[in-house]
């Protein structure tokens, strides 16, 4: 009963709608605040495992920390994958917000994707032409709102930023998922960094032969990588890249121009792109300090700033001929999940209550199932004949 209350609480919509879910599917009348209290107890002691494992790393040597753990058999390909989300957090509650807006509320959540994978190793580029389809109005659709989103994101909008989940390409047949490794947290990058190495070690994933990390271009993503997973080949996220192009593309009254540039992306020559913008840039001039991000100089400053800064993970077409992933579509719709349970204008979390429900909701995204051993530990260590009150 306890691991069905935790598991509604965690998932659910609500701690509300975890009461009512109890009541109509399990038959038990377990008030909205005890369920909050088990979630609690139960996330808690999730988090202190996940402290422990990252100090176990901390203390390993390199060569132990680079080879991952021999426990499991590694996957053929390892492919790591971060992205952000969204919260209110209000870590005094009770205290008058003192003329604070609510979106002084927002903050950041960290979401990671541990993908195990299996994909075909080419001799060539197997799908070298440009994939007609994002070319087309419906493709560009899709792009433009990717690039809004982007664009929302640079100032700050977070309430009103969404994730879109990025379709993969045509033309290329991507890696297959063998299974998915969940991690979401609202401590820092720094912190994650650890979080998200410690849970690959214990997969295995440093002693895999393949292994590929995908981001969307943020700085905070390639420190994870550099630091982190080193041997991992740094990937940029194929739609975003395209999305600046069709912005751009727009910005300087040259639509048909997009088709030329996200070709060029797509054979692995950003260069040329690059070489473009910047003599649009120069033509328009430099945005203004009060330019907003419609501005036609902000909007090219962006996507050249963007591909000056991700060029050299942009070889897209050694990806395809290794197998790898082009796109970050599963951390995408991973984020729309954890987003499901901790994200509303109407929700605020503490610090500590947060960091709990995001635990317990990234395990029961896991395909591994982390709560089934998690639950055969905590009843071992229970001493009290009464364990359920224990946690409550």
């Amino acid at each position: 009963m306890l691991q069905r209350a935790v598991w509604a609480g965690s998932n659910s919509g609500s701690y509300a709608v975890a009461e009512e879910a109890m009541r109509r599917l399990v038959g038990v009348n377990i008030s909205a605040k005890r369920i909050r209290a088990m979630v609690q107890a139960a996330g808690d002691a999730r988090l202190a495992e996940r402290h422990e494992a990252v100090e176990q790393l901390r203390q390993m040597p390199p060569a132990k920390r680079r080879a991952g753990s021999a426990a499991g058999e590694p996957p053929s390909l390892a492919v790591t994958s971060v992205d952000g989300g969204r919260y209110q957090r209000r870590d005094r509650f009770g205290e008058k917000p003192q003329g604070e807006r609510t979106a002084g509320h927002w903050r950041e959540t960290k979401v990671g994707c541990l993908l195990s994978m299996h994909s075909t190793v080419h001799g060539s580029d197997p799908a070298p032409e440009f994939p007609a389809w994002l070319a087309t109005s419906e493709g560009v659709a899709a792009l433009a709102k990717i690039a809004e989103n982007a664009a929302a994101d640079e100032e700050h909008t977070a309430d009103e930023s969404s994730h879109s989940a990025s379709p993969e390409p045509a033309g290329y047949e991507p890696p297959e998922v063998g299974s998915r490794e969940v991690l979401a947290s609202g401590d820092d990058a720094e912190s994650f960094g650890w979080q998200l190495e410690a849970r690959a070690w214990q997969l295995g994933f440093p002693g895999a032969p393949r292994q590929a990390f995908l981001g969307d271009g943020a700085k905070v993503n390639w420190s994870i990588q550099r630091k982190h997973f080193p041997q991992a080949t740094p990937i940029t996220d194929l739609m975003h890249a395209l999305s600046y192009a069709w912005s751009a593309a727009a910005a300087v009254g040259q639509p048909t121009a997009y088709r030329q540039w996200a070709e060029w992306i797509w054979q692995g020559q950003t260069a040329r792109v690059i070489a473009v913008l910047a003599d649009h840039q120069q033509r328009l001039g430099p945005p203004p300090a009060e330019a907003d991000s419609t501005d036609p100089r902000q909007r090219v400053h962006r996507a050249l700033t963007y591909y000056r800064n991700n060029q050299s993970r942009m070889d897209y077409p050694r990806y395809r001929r290794d197998g790898l992933p082009l796109t970050s579509s599963h951390i995408e719709s991973t984020v729309k999940l954890i987003n499901g349970r901790i994200k509303g204008s109407e929700k605020f979390w503490h610090r500590t209550s947060g960091e709990a429900v995001l635990q317990l909701r990234a395990d029961s995204l896991s395909d591994s199932r982390p709560l089934e051993g998690f639950w055969r530990r905590w009843q071992a260590q229970q001493t009290g004949s009464n364990r359920y009150h224990a946690v409550a």
